[in-house]
């Protein structure tokens, strides 16, 4: 698909602020450019890349399907596929706490599933093969790492409004090697109980 021929249109909320709904026909697609400065510089779209390509299988995230290089004036350009779902943001007013319990014991495998996803030490991704590098000193605790998404509020997360399965985890842009439990951490800081509660004892069923 030329990402540049199809329809267009800016995708809100939790996905990135450069990523756009491409329609060619019947294909649909998420193109995402890196126009603006990224904090983990030149080679951004490239750890995004290596990011994707390593969690396919693993937790839900979209398949790469074009990867474009910066060129000139023309900025790094991804295509992936579109996931289904609602982000959980907009779903969460209207479940109950039976919906909210079925929703966080599903987000809590998700979350232990990417705990499993080992690193060799905690710090910052810095290139398209995912070198590590650490943190300063004392910056972040020591001990195992793991690959940890580092900013999942209930905007960065897709769910299916009828199965409430967890269909996609969004915006990686703060994705690095830390502590396991972490994302969970940031779950339970905004998550309602019953859905803090039921991904608590999903993670810890396999962590614990």
């Amino acid at each position: 698909m030329d990402p540049f021929a199809a329809d267009l249109s800016p995708l809100p909320g939790g996905r990135s602020a450069q990523s756009f709904l491409a329609t060619a026909g019947d294909e649909v697609s998420v193109v995402r450019l890196w126009a603006e400065p990224d904090r983990r510089g030149a080679d951004a779209y490239a750890i995004e890349v290596a990011l994707l390509t390593l969690l396919r299988g693993i937790v839900p995230v979209p398949e790469v399907r074009e990867v474009r290089r910066p060129a000139g004036d023309m900025p790094a350009l991804l295509v992936t596929s579109y996931l289904p779902g609602e982000r959980l943001d907009v779903l969460l007013p209207d479940l109950d706490d039976e919906a909210l319990r079925r929703v966080g014991a599903g987000l809590g495998r998700v979350l232990a599933r990417l705990s499993g996803v080992a690193m060799l030490r905690s710090g910052e991704f810095s290139d398209a093969e995912l070198a590590i590098s650490p943190f300063p000193p004392g910056e972040r605790t020591t001990g195992r790492a793991v690959l940890v998404h580092g900013e999942l509020t209930a905007a960065r997360i897709l769910v299916d409004p009828v199965s409430l399965r967890v269909t996609g985890l969004l915006d990686w842009e703060a994705a690095h090697a830390g502590a396991p439990g972490d994302d969970l951490a940031s779950v339970l800081r905004w998550a309602p109980e019953p859905l803090a509660d039921a991904a608590r004892s999903a993670y810890d069923a396999v962590w614990g």
